[in-house]
């Protein structure tokens, strides 16, 4: 579903900042969701908000068993203190150099001593003593806390609940059947209805817990990753009615979800928006001021730049690295192994996302026996694939954008989901391909790559403007400083 339909239908039926159930504004934490649900449906492949809830569904009695244990494991070291600069980072970390990494937040929060880290799950799923972050409080307490009493609500309180659950069926009626009449979407009301009673209930336990950590804490800036989750929105929210700054790290494409009505604000998204580089800056709509917008750069990025200088890279090589993604990876798993049927001398290698490692098998039976490399472990880093490459294949993945950091050729497969990378496309900076054939075609008469200065996508010296920046927004120094 494009961008404009999509504003349409939700100022037509005055969604946003309006579905409103005892304070708990359901329609703005479901947008994200429901939109990519939207574009998956128009794109051909399972749409997310469904798969999410069929995942959730097939938890079974083991796994509800080893969330509740997270209340039994001590976290001393987790205490909330006062601090002028509180990052919420990712829930999951990379381990390098022996110590398991916030990619997002950690070298920036290097910068602030004294900062205070919140994860929102991680609980007792690292070693304590390997985890770099100083200072750091988990959430999975209160997270685990807020499903036990939503099951008590929807047991014990049952007429409460599905009170709830029928006043949203009643108020989204019309606009769902405005989607299946006029734009041939068909979300299932009762499954959205249930899920906005669950966030609710959810809402209504971890609300009043994140503030009394943030009152704690005391912030002058909260920096974030993921904001658009629904904790991170919480969090938004509180910050709203404290008056507390909030920024949020570019950590992915966007897409929809960073594509708002011109003119809209809504207290669940961060106040201050730091993007990769101008390119990415220059093709979203979040709900802030425009000049809220800046381009900061990716420290990370930049890391493995430094570590993987030009002159030690294979550009020469031939190899191609193929970037999956569960959304289509059975499909384009196929396109590689044709393609390396077509031209068997060239290095293929495959890289699963980590949702895919556990069945790929299974599911990717295309792969075995075709000499293609498949990387189904995070052992060797993304970044030493990317520098034995010449080019790249994807559809619409983040990494895609960090392969053209080290100048790789850049194809994309022509499918409805590739809408994402169209930009590049559009710019220049990467070509379509429809099949194995074309894209064989298209190697063997060496399609041309347009030189490109990858400061557009990735701006340069992130950490000390992150820091000038993060330090002005807060009122400990001015932009100059």
């Amino acid at each position: 579903m494009g961008k404009k339909p999509f504003h349409d239908w939700e100022r037509k039926h005055d969604l946003l900042n309006n579905k409103n159930i005892n304070g708990f504004q359901y329609w703005n934490y479901m947008r994200r969701d429901m939109g990519m649900s939207f574009s998956d449906e128009y794109t051909k492949v399972e749409p997310a908000f469904y798969r999410n809830m069929s995942e959730q569904g097939k938890e079974g009695i083991k796994e509800k068993l080893k969330k509740a244990l997270l209340l039994l494991i001590p976290d001393r070291k987790g205490e909330p203190v006062r601090s002028d600069i509180m990052f919420l980072c990712h829930s999951r970390r990379q381990e390098i150099d022996g110590k398991m990494v916030s990619i997002y937040t950690d070298p920036v929060s290097d910068r602030f001593p004294g900062s205070v880290t919140v994860q929102r799950s991680g609980l007792g799923r690292y070693d304590r003593n390997k985890i770099y972050s100083k200072r750091l409080v988990f959430l999975d307490k209160i997270s685990v806390m807020s499903y036990i009493y939503r099951y008590f609500v929807r047991f014990f309180r049952r007429r409460e609940y599905l009170e709830i659950k029928n006043r949203v069926l009643k108020e989204m009626e019309e606009p769902f059947r405005d989607l299946a009449g006029n734009y041939d979407l068909h979300p299932d009301p009762n499954d959205f209805a249930e899920r906005v009673t669950v966030l609710y209930y959810l809402y209504r336990y971890r609300k009043p817990r994140f503030r009394r950590i943030i009152e704690k804490i005391s912030p002058r800036v909260i920096v974030e990753v993921v904001g658009l989750s629904f904790d991170a929105k919480i969090i938004n929210e509180l910050a709203s009615e404290l008056n507390i700054e909030t920024v949020e790290l570019q950590h992915g494409v966007g897409g929809l979800s960073f594509y708002y009505p011109e003119g809209t604000r809504m207290k669940q998204f961060a106040k201050w928006y730091f993007a990769f580089g101008d390119f990415w800056r220059d093709r979203m709509q979040p709900p802030i001021p425009r000049d809220h917008i800046l381009s900061v750069g990716f420290p990370f990025f930049e890391r493995q730049m430094r570590d993987y200088p030009e002159e030690s890279r294979n550009r020469e090589s031939g190899a191609v690295i193929f970037i999956s993604s569960r959304k289509y990876g059975r499909e384009l798993s196929g396109v590689a192994s044709a393609f390396k049927r077509m031209k068997p001398e060239t290095d293929v290698i495959y890289k699963l996302h980590p949702r895919e490692y556990p069945d790929y098998k299974k599911k990717y039976a295309s792969l075995e026996g075709e000499g293609i490399r498949v990387i189904a472990d995070d052992r060797i880093p993304l970044y030493t694939l990317f520098s034995s490459c010449s080019a790249q294949v994807g559809v619409d993945s983040t990494a895609v954008y960090e392969g053209m950091g080290f100048g790789l050729n850049t194809f994309i497969w022509d499918i409805p989901r590739a809408v994402f990378l169209r930009p590049l496309v559009d710019g220049g900076y990467a070509r379509l391909f429809k099949d194995a054939a074309e894209l064989s075609e298209m190697m063997e008469a060496g399609a041309e790559k347009r030189e490109y200065d990858t400061g557009l996508f990735w701006k340069e010296g992130s950490l000390d403007r992150m820091e000038r920046e993060i330090s002005r927004i807060a009122g400990l120094r001015d932009s100059a400083g």
